[in-house]
């Protein structure tokens, strides 16, 4: 695929997502192409705002992309096509904008500038419609469009970040974490995340797309960009359990996946993996959430057994303590269990144990007697009785299944 046709492909990729627009420009900047509908005047805002002199001038000493503010705030990414370290062409993706901005906002920027009043009232309407994307996808789009350019893989770190209101170039994360790029995010975008976690919201990946989400949170670290980034998500975790509680999600599950997090973003060595991290908790909190306001049908007591169950499930469980618990008999804890789920205590916390074996046996290399021993089975036969029961395969020939359908997944995600 030749980077016209990858550079195609990710414009109209993005597109899919946001209104934002690549520009093609020559090395002396000369405007060879733009997917912009107002392409004369946005486009003349490069100019005039010093914007295409900042980019020239880091095109000449770095080959990685650069995320640009200008004066007015508007903000571009440029990337570099060059050819034995001489410049070829220069992509530009933008306008946008990683914090909200009102149209009074936008019109006192454009305000500063010698614009006729037709333009800057055209430009104002046009710039409504610029998209509010978080600090953190826009780090990925320009890596994404440096690949696209020059089918060359870089990381975060390898992004510049400049103001034009300052004379100094400093690293995209490096910005984020020392308040260069002062923005603290949305409020309402913040909201709109916590109340998609409240409600239990399973279009959240969808809606999330829209949000403002990863603007500068301030400083919370002096030490490496690694803790910095830390320490946003240990703090996502919290708003996170708090919205969860709020949402039904009882206190003891939602304590319980804190400390997990906590102690898995603790234990990651790289942003990749904290990213990984933090999309896994959002979904966790937002699917149970669901799941219990799915179930309005069960009274508190018996979905706080249901809570517990799920997260003692390679604990032993006992009748007697769950029942003490809820403050009732074991008889009676027993009768309103099996009336609400149609199941009894006992047939529900095997069921999902095997759901959880069928995890372990998909995801990990554990035996199929340490899985038994794991989830509390007597042994080793047993589980595997129960499995084919409720499964209607061995334990291995699951396994074997899954790891085919795996297989065969990621060879469709392979690019030919």
């Amino acid at each position: 695929m030749f980077s016209n046709d990858r550079l195609r492909f990710f414009s109209n990729m993005i597109r899919c997502c946001h209104n934002l627009y690549l520009w093609h420009y020559d090395s002396s900047f000369r405007l060879v192409s733009s997917s912009c509908p107002e392409e004369s005047t946005i486009g003349s805002f490069l100019k005039l705002d010093n914007v295409s002199n900042l980019i020239l001038e880091h095109a000449e000493i770095n080959n990685d992309p650069l995320i640009l503010t200008s004066s007015i705030r508007l903000m571009w990414t440029a990337a570099f096509e060059k050819q034995d370290d001489i410049l070829q062409n220069i992509y530009i993706l933008g306008p946008y904008f990683i914090d909200d901005n009102s149209p009074q906002n936008i019109e006192q920027r454009l305000q500063k500038m010698n614009l006729s009043t037709t333009i800057r009232r055209n430009s104002v309407t046009f710039m409504r419609s610029l998209p509010v994307i978080s600090l953190n996808r826009i780090m990925e789009y320009s890596i994404m469009l440096h690949y696209a350019i020059n089918e060359k893989q870089i990381s975060v770190s390898d992004l510049t970040y400049r103001d034009a209101d300052y004379k100094q170039p400093v690293s995209a994360i490096s910005a984020s974490s020392n308040n260069e790029l002062v923005v603290h995010g949305s409020y309402t975008a913040e909201q709109e995340l916590l109340r998609m976690v409240r409600e239990g919201d399973l279009n959240f990946e969808k809606k999330k797309q829209k949000l403002a989400l990863g603007g500068n949170i301030g400083k919370l670290s002096n030490s490496n960009d690694g803790r910095q980034y830390k320490n946003m998500i240990l703090v996502c975790i919290i708003l996170f359990s708090r919205a969860a509680i709020e949402g039904g999600l009882s206190p003891e599950v939602s304590l319980t996946l804190t400390d997990h997090y906590f102690q898995s973003v603790e234990a990651c060595t790289s942003i990749q993996e904290l990213k990984d991290i933090n999309a896994t908790m959002q979904s966790d909190f937002i699917r149970r959430v669901h799941k219990c306001r799915q179930n309005p049908g069960y009274s508190k007591p018996v979905r706080n057994c249901c809570d517990y169950i799920e997260l003692h499930l390679e604990d032993r469980i006992v009748l007697s303590e769950l029942a003490e618990q809820q403050g009732y008999t074991e008889y009676y804890l027993s009768r309103k269990f099996r009336k609400e789920t149609g199941k009894t205590v006992k047939d529900y916390i095997k069921e999902k144990r095997i759901e959880r074996a069928k995890f372990l046996l998909a995801n990990t290399d554990l035996s199929i007697h340490e899985i038994s021993e794991r989830l509390q089975f007597s042994s080793q036969s047993y589980f595997t009785e129960n499995f084919r029961k409720a499964v209607g395969i061995h334990p291995t020939a699951f396994r074997e299944e899954s790891r085919v359908l795996s297989k065969q997944k990621m060879d469709q995600n392979i690019p030919q």
